[in-house]
């Protein structure tokens, strides 16, 4: 007979592996599928199958380890095989009868511990083994890649049954501790996003937060995914040949780390264990400690983001103030917090009678606390509405309105810095500034901020046209440098029309003529021809056209921001021509760099830089410059051809609709 001091039950492993060897042949053929006997059918066609020249069977190998998930296998597989094998602690009768047997609790503990990490890891290696041998035999030479893989899914997998562990201490009833095991491995992300939801229907500024989420190390499952993982790195030619590639095996320190966390979870869950109550069967919760911070935290975080989103209903009914909007959110989070406090105490004590003195002081205690934390938010105490980051730690800023607008250079990120904070000077008039000009129309506005260390600071307000003359001197003085920033006719042409305004050619234009059929009671496009011409002279005409449209951008006319609705704005449709208007340039020597593409991130290093761009633009008959060389060159002949969207629409019969259209 083993010892009851001993760590490890051989007669007790081979019981556990009985019941679980299911689960690992399952896993084990899913991965097989998978990986190798993908990978050999996609070897097996490569010779038929059109690859650009260049692609090896070494980075075919790649992509395919570099698509196959990580911690999702891990985080699947852990709880699933820790459950059944700690299934005993959640039935009364199993739970004694194991506990009566002549076996410490040390030996159950680390016997099933180590018979779940057997199923759960073994299936892996023998994947990364049977992947190695024909990628051995193809001669596709990545070796490593392959045992990173089966490494990062083995330490998830490690990490994943630490906290499986944990969760199933935690509780005496298995639903519950699946749904723990769930929320313990996306708490932090959830507490996020649960602060970034309230902040963004009631904090200054914030109304775009939830686009600013990223997954940080306490939240594994996305982190290992996006961190952990083969990349490859790849550079094609224009015919879409590959030029070259290579590869890296990041993450290799979050690794290490992890490691050590899964087996710090493993011991705090052991002392969970010979702590653990055989009464404590079918308890919601079976941890003492955990159970004051599961009801505060269930109650703050689902009553917070529920008052906000009261406040947020409430606001979309009918626009309420700032400070209007805060007291109904505070007043909302605290009642709810209540509702939610007993809620959950009824969940623990598993009876109704809840309500004592005791429980009661506990309930203020954390109203209180609650109350404290959104008199924070509200009067900004951690400067969360008022960060503006210091220059030295910006990679670029960007200025999204109605044109996007990207600055590296320093001056000009000290200069929207400036602009900013100048801006927020006012906070206490723009934050109403909905409600205050109600009948001026509006559009919204976004700076954002990319920080050298990756991470972006993105504010959105709400804003007015500045034009109107309802609005007020302080709002004119907060938002007007701005718009006239954002106007400077030069750094409209850098920004709007791009790098290579000012060395290029255009290689194409295109102008569509409207001609109205009464027959058809319908317009129709027509287009210039000018076939005859040779490429020099087409390119020479265009040319001409495009030095009169830096004209009209010299004088204001075309690309300009208002801050107004330009979309449902009657009075801009008068003016704003609905014939299409649009143009490509070409530069010989300068790659084109998009703003637009830089602002949301949809650059390809990978890529061939360009060397042209697309440019469409909303031409309006204050465009003197550009219509004059449009119809000098031949474009159009009769200024009846040249159609307002007003027009447009009025002919069309949209302006009597709600659903009237304005392009």
């Amino acid at each position: 007979m083993q010892s009851k001091t001993s760590f490890f039950n051989l007669a007790l492993f081979k019981k556990n592996i009985s019941r679980t060897w299911i689960v690992g042949l399952l896993y084990f053929i899913i991965l097989l599928i998978l990986i190798p006997i993908m990978l050999i059918m996609d070897l097996a066609n490569f010779d038929q199958d059109i690859y650009g020249k260049g692609y090896t069977k070494t980075l075919l190998l790649l992509n395919h380890i570099a698509y196959i998930p990580t911690s999702m296998w891990g985080i699947t597989i852990a709880i699933i095989v820790t459950a059944i094998t700690f299934w005993y602690l959640f039935f009364k009768r199993d739970n004694y009868m194991m506990h009566s047997f002549p076996v410490s609790r040390k030996s159950l503990y680390f016997t099933g511990v180590i018979s779940s990490i057997t199923v759960t890891i073994v299936p892996v290696i023998l994947i990364a083994c049977i992947t190695s041998i024909v990628a051995a035999v193809e001669k596709a030479y990545a070796f490593d890649a392959i045992w990173f893989w089966a490494l990062t899914v083995c330490v998830s997998t490690l990490l994943f049954i630490g906290i499986a562990m944990f969760s199933l201490m935690a509780s005496g009833q298995i639903v519950t501790s699946i749904v723990f095991y769930l929320i313990f491995n996306y708490l932090f992300l959830m507490m996020e996003v649960a602060f970034k939801i309230a902040a963004g229907i009631l904090m200054f500024g914030m109304s775009d937060a939830m686009s600013t989420i990223t997954y940080t190390p306490f939240t594994p499952v996305c982190f290992i995914g996006e961190n952990c993982l083969v990349n490859v790195l790849e550079s094609y030619d224009s015919m879409g040949n590959v030029k070259s590639f290579t590869y890296t095996l990041p993450g290799m320190k979050y690794l290490i780390i992890y490691a050590i966390v899964a087996v710090v979870f493993i011991t705090v869950s052991y002392i969970l264990y010979t702590h653990k109550k055989l009464e404590t069967v079918q308890d919601f919760i079976a941890v003492p400690f955990l159970k004051p911070v599961f009801t505060i935290g269930m109650s703050f975080f689902i009553s917070m983001v529920a008052g906000a989103l009261v406040a947020g209903m409430i606001d979309a009914l009918k626009l309420q103030y700032y400070n209007t909007r805060y007291a109904i959110a505070i007043v909302s989070t605290l009642i709810i917090g209540c509702i939610i406090f007993y809620a959950t105490q009824m969940l623990i004590e598993k009876t109704f009678r809840v309500f004592s003195s005791k429980k009661f002081g506990f309930l203020i205690g954390y109203s209180l606390a609650a109350f404290a934390v959104l008199l924070c938010m509200r009067f900004d105490v951690f400067k969360v509405e008022d960060k503006v980051p210091a220059a030295d730690d910006i990679a670029w800023v960007g200025i999204a309105s109605d044109y996007t607008m990207v600055f590296s250079n320093p001056e000009d990120i000290n200069s929207v810095r400036e602009l900013h904070s100048n801006f927020l000077a006012d906070k206490k008039e723009l934050r109403d500034v909905n409600r205050l000009f109600d009948d001026v129309d509006g559009s919204i506005f976004t700076i954002k901020y990319k920080l050298k260390n990756g991470k972006l600071v993105n504010r959105t307000y709400s804003v007015v046209d500045t034009n109107s003359d309802k609005v007020s001197a302080t709002y004119l003085a907060a938002c007007e440098p701005i718009v006239d920033y954002l106007n400077n006719p030069t750094r409209i042409k850098e920004h709007v029309i791009g790098n290579i305004w000012d060395d290029c050619n255009v290689t194409s234009l295109q102008f569509s003529q409207y001609i109205y059929s009464e027959k058809d009671n319908d317009y129709f496009a027509n287009f210039a021809d000018f076939d005859d011409l040779k490429e020099s002279e087409q390119i020479e005409k265009n040319n001409r056209i495009y030095a009169a449209f830096l004209k009209d951008i010299d004088d204001g006319n075309i690309f300009t921001t208002t801050f107004g609705d330009t979309y449902n704005n009657k009075e801009l449709q008068k003016i704003q021509l609905f014939n299409d208007f649009s143009f490509t340039i070409k530069s010989d020597n300068t790659p084109y760099f998009s703003d637009e593409q830089a602002y949301w991130d949809w650059q390809n290093e990978n890529e061939e830089p360009s060397y042209q761009q697309d440019i469409y633009a909303q031409l309006t008959t204050n465009c003197k410059h550009t219509l004059k060389a449009l119809k000098d060159e031949g474009f159009y002949t009769e200024d009846s051809e040249l159609v307002t969207n007003y027009e447009y629409n009025k002919v069309m019969g949209y302006d009597e609709s709600e659903d009237a259209i304005y392009e």
